[in-house]
């Protein structure tokens, strides 16, 4: 690229990194996505400014017990409210200290979420029905680490959608979900291919499931979505159906038996308490 000797020194030097850029973009073509380190941490928001006004702070519901108020918590987050989840989480803390769910929470809120996460990374395609609660349980083994997982890729978790290409702590590999067997991933496409076979120790769905000609695996992640979301939030029972309908509709799919599986264990202490 020619530059003008006449041009002013700061015009020659945006031409320059221009120039760069663009020689950069060109070296890249045709290369293979690599493992690459997480970028700098984003920094959390802080909880209130120094001089704020207690009275325009968020107050904690009263009257919730831990598990309701666990479940505001993570709804406040996935609809971006963040000032509000933090006076609930606050609250949360103060009823249930030792409560692991809120601990984690707590650090993917105020703390350093890069400290949560494998150091490495690789570029993922979003697909439908993929909301940042079922990646995190996928990849991180933790669906509570969903707002991390957020923060580190930069999107709210209201504003997710297919097609989004975000920075997936770890090794491209498939998710870690027990009871699943794992094949090598696809270099192209960083996508847990689709599970095959019953999973071990899967209790049965309820009512009959689908026809084979009737399977429908896109409205069987979509329910799958909603269970995973509805047992992070507390809503086991809710769970437990939304993830039993989801296995109809792909009774192959191991991973949604294995989910159904862990909800319905989780129900079985929750009734004998």
């Amino acid at each position: 690229m020619m530059m003008n000797a006449g041009q002013p020194r700061g015009a020659r030097t945006g031409t320059m990194l221009a120039a760069a850029a663009m020689l950069a973009l060109l070296g890249g073509c045709g290369k293979k996505a690599e493992i690459q380190p997480l970028p700098a941490p984003p920094e959390a928001a802080p909880a209130a400014p120094a001089n704020g006004n207690p009275g325009d702070m968020p107050q904690a519901t009263p009257g919730l017990n831990p598990t309701q108020r666990l479940a505001r918590v993570v709804d406040l987050l996935n609809r971006n409210d963040e000032k509000t989840a933090r006076a609930e989480l606050d609250a949360l803390l103060a009823q249930d200290p030792g409560r692991r769910e809120a601990k984690v929470l707590e650090q993917s809120i105020k703390g350093n979420p890069y400290a949560m996460v494998p150091r490495n990374s690789f570029s993922y395609v979003v697909a439908p029905g993929d909301t940042f609660i079922t990646l995190a349980l996928d990849y991180l083994g933790d669906s509570y680490k969903f707002y991390a997982l957020a923060r580190i890729s930069g999107i709210a978790p209201n504003m997710l959608k297919p097609g989004d290409i975000i920075q997936m702590p770890g090794r491209v590999r498939e998710p870690s979900r027990p009871g699943v067997q794992r094949s090598r991933p696809s270099m192209t496409r960083a996508r847990p291919p689709r599970r095959t076979g019953p999973a071990t120790g899967a209790a049965p769905a309820t009512g009959a499931a689908p026809a084979a000609s009737q399977s429908d695996p896109a409205t069987a992640l979509r329910y799958r979505r909603q269970g995973l979301e509805q047992m992070t939030a507390g809503r086991i029972d809710r769970a437990v159906a939304l993830l039993g309908r989801a296995l109809q509709y792909d009774p192959d799919n191991r991973a949604i038996a294995a989910d159904l599986a862990r909800a319905r264990r989780i129900q079985g202490t929750v009734q004998t308490r």
